[in-house]
């Protein structure tokens, strides 16, 4: 046991040692947490002598519950780690055990999307509906919400049970979500299918109706811990308290900066609040960082204390002092990825390997000029928890229509030729490749050959021939912006996208629009969406071989519970990050909480950038983020060509969005007057010999007289 508490902090020792009771632990980024509940797992095995048959881990992915398993047999060489699950994972465990309560063979079939959404085309397919009419995402999360707050579990399991599920109107409109959602219920009674959110409803529901069930688990569970328990939803937090009713030792490990998962029914107060529904509870802060240098701490402290519901901590550095981080201001998105990409490259020829090395952004769509850049200058990269922008598949179909317009190649006819749904299936497509071999020719002239066919008579051949001419007229007589616009307009596959929910694929579709406009400019207009097809599949087709030694590019929330030696945050910009969805205070403030687990995943470098321009979705112009106001000029290194009003506006622009949002706007600071002793990261110590109407003349040490601006990274020196 020496070994397994040596090198713990105080209040590191404290949390693994403190195996009683209620114990709520606040662990900063970076401070050791995951080393904390593995240690204190094995020490309840160990030394109290507890099987680990009645110790409850719960982690929050399942990477995280094999990386824990892995660090425990270190101690416990034949440990598997059976309890040490996702909250999912063990109710399915539950209920592989103890379903048959609730009338469920041992052997349920657990739905996951994919199967979610073929019952859902089984459903539209036999009542005559499209997903015009209901986009699959906006179905699947009706359910979710249905089954957050309907009593339906009876409906699935009970053997006398009703006819129709409750808490939905009685009526049989078709045309409804209601009629949907009690025809996907149906589907699922008859099957005793289980979809993702029913394995904790099941869970709960056994426990409320079966009391033996409810004890036999909660004598079980002699000891749970909980990891990121600020991400808990309500469902789970109320399975917690059930479990450990009995033998009243729950033990929470959690970060509320960090609570980034509110659009998942996630609720920091259940972190925040733990004292009141637990009286007794100790807490236990962890705010030592082992990760980071003191300026990373620096950056990420100022950001994230801008928030107002947190509990008040500041991370304090172990690490020695390094540079501080990196803010970059470009004046076009390209300029930003090209300023990555070759601090990437001298980094590497420094002797950092690319492996090293991240680039975070917001959303998936962002990482097409990075990619783009990347892929131009010869960095190896992977995409983590995403596709390459090129091999994402509605970035691959929209290709694929333009190709179509320019090539008539078969591979693009099969790609798009029912996207969306014309009717065309497995036995007419046979039919064409038959007679295309037969004749020689390709599968459009094929098709339109047998458009006129009994065969082919009640689907949209000919409709798909007329798209298909009227789109190759527009790409000869166009550019490839207008052809790749036109093609995806006429053929129905943006609506199609559209009314599919896919947000994040429509977000990707704009964001190829944009780059193939850049790419028009930059050619200065005068290019053919041929010329434009053949240089881009010399991005499409780069190396695809696994790379180990390779910059890694992921959206931050991919990248929660990681560190890298090296972290770029990109697209800075409002609008981008903080998203223009946000709507008020509470989202502004996760918001920020993401922010800061983009910054606190760096250990030795930190880069941030944004850019001038045109944002790719929206059409407007692109001004700073926040985030980089609210880290503060006098905790970075501020390069680039950031001008003055770019930087009014940027502040005007956050003012009005404050407004609109009910975010108070901050005071202004106080003005610095003549006299005012400052001090200049550049030049050093100086004092104010003047205000002037656009800033402040300082005479400096050096003796060197400058006017600055206002917005000067400039510390006052009492």
């Amino acid at each position: 046991m020496e070994d397994l508490l040596s090198g713990l902090n105080n209040n590191q020792l404290e949390a693994v040692t403190s195996t009683e009771g209620f114990v709520r632990v606040a662990a900063g980024a970076g401070s050791g947490k995951t080393r904390v509940l593995t240690d204190r797992y094995v020490y309840i095995s160990k030394t109290l002598g507890i099987s680990p048959e009645h110790i409850l881990s719960v982690t929050f992915t399942n990477k995280a519950a094999r990386e824990m398993r892995k660090r425990i047999r270190r101690y416990m060489p034949d440990e598997d780690g059976g309890w040490i699950l996702t909250f999912h994972s063990a109710c399915h465990k539950i209920l592989k055990e103890d379903g048959h309560l609730l009338a469920y063979p041992s052997n349920f079939m657990v739905l996951d999307e994919e199967d979610q959404k073929s019952v859902l085309h089984k459903i539209y397919t036999e009542n005559e509906l499209s997903m015009r009419d209901f986009p699959f995402k906006k179905c699947l999360d009706e359910i979710e919400v249905y089954k957050s707050k309907a009593n339906y579990v009876p409906y699935l399991t009970n053997n006398t049970r009703e006819e129709r599920a409750p808490d939905l109107p009685d009526q049989d409109k078709r045309r409804s979500l209601d009629f949907i959602i009690r025809e996907y219920m149906k589907i699922q009674r008859q099957n005793y299918w289980v979809d993702f959110a029913d394995l904790i409803q099941f869970v709960l529901y056994l426990f409320r109706v079966n009391k033996s069930a409810r004890e036999k688990w909660q004598n079980h569970f002699e000891y749970i811990q909980i990891d990121e328990f600020q991400d808990v939803s309500a469902e789970q937090y109320k399975l917690a308290k059930i479990l450990s009713k009995k033998h009243k030792n729950l033990f929470i490990v959690g970060n509320p900066d960090q609570t980034i998962y509110s659009w998942r029914g996630a609720n920091v107060g259940y972190f925040n609040n733990f004292p009141e529904d637990f009286p007794g509870t100790k807490t236990i802060l962890l705010d030592i960082n082992y990760r980071s240098t003191p300026e990373i701490l620096a950056a990420s402290n100022s950001l994230i204390t801008k928030n107002t519901d947190r509990l008040d901590k500041v991370l304090k550095p172990t690490l020695p002092s390094g540079e501080k981080p990196e803010y970059f201001h470009a004046a076009s998105r390209t300029l930003e990825a090209e300023h990555i990409a070759n601090k990437i490259i001298a980094l590497n020829k420094a002797g950092v390997p690319y492996s090293d090395m991240a680039i975070l952004f917001r959303s998936n769509y962002m990482s097409r000029v990075i990619e783009s850049t990347l892929i131009t200058k010869k960095v190896p990269y992977m995409v983590f928890g995403g596709v390459e922008f090129y091999k994402r598949r509605e970035i691959k179909d929209a290709l694929a229509y333009l190709r179509l317009a320019v090539f008539g190649d078969d591979l693009s006819f099969e790609r798009v030729i029912n996207i969306p749904p014309r009717g065309i299936g497995r036995k007419r497509m046979h039919a064409l490749r038959t007679y295309a071999q037969e004749h020689g020719c390709r599968l459009t002239a094929a098709l339109a050959a047998l458009a006129p066919e009994q065969l082919f008579k009640g689907t949209k051949a000919d409709e798909f021939l007329q798209i298909l001419d009227l789109s190759r007229q527009k790409a000869r007589a166009s550019n490839p912006f207008e052809a790749l616009d036109y093609a995806l307009t006429v053929s129905g596959y943006e609506t199609f996208v559209r009314d599919s929910g896919g947000q994040d694929r429509l977000n990707n579709i704009n964001e190829l629009k944009a780059s193939v406009r850049e790419y028009v400019q930059a050619e200065g207009g005068n290019v053919s969406a041929e010329e434009y097809l053949n240089a881009i599949s010399l991005l499409s087709n780069a190396d695809t071989e696994e790379k180990k030694d390779c910059v890694k590019l992921m959206t931050i929330h991919t990248a929660k519970g990681l560190e890298f030696p090296y972290v770029f945050v990109c697209f800075l910009n409002e609008g981008s990050f903080p998203s223009r969805k946000i709507r008020n205070i509470a989202g502004m403030e996760e918001e920020r909480r993401v922010a800061y687990v983009a910054l606190t995943r760096a250990e030795r470098g930190l880069y941030l950038s944004d850019a001038e321009g045109y944002d790719s979705q929206s059409g407007d112009s692109l001004t700073t983020s926040r985030f980089v106001f609210d880290i503060g000029a006098e905790n970075l290194n501020i390069t680039g060509k950031l001008t003055k009003t770019h930087l009014k506006r940027s502040q005007s622009y956050i003012r009005s969005r404050n407004a609109e949002m009910g975010i108070a706007n901050p005071a202004p600071k106080a003005a610095l007057t003549a006299g005012t002793t400052v001090y200049h990261q550049t030049f050093g110590l100086g004092k104010i010999a003047a205000v002037t109407q656009d800033g402040y003349e300082i005479v400096f040490e050096n003796g060197k007289t400058r006017t600055l601006s206002e917005s000067a990274p400039l510390s006052i020196i009492d």
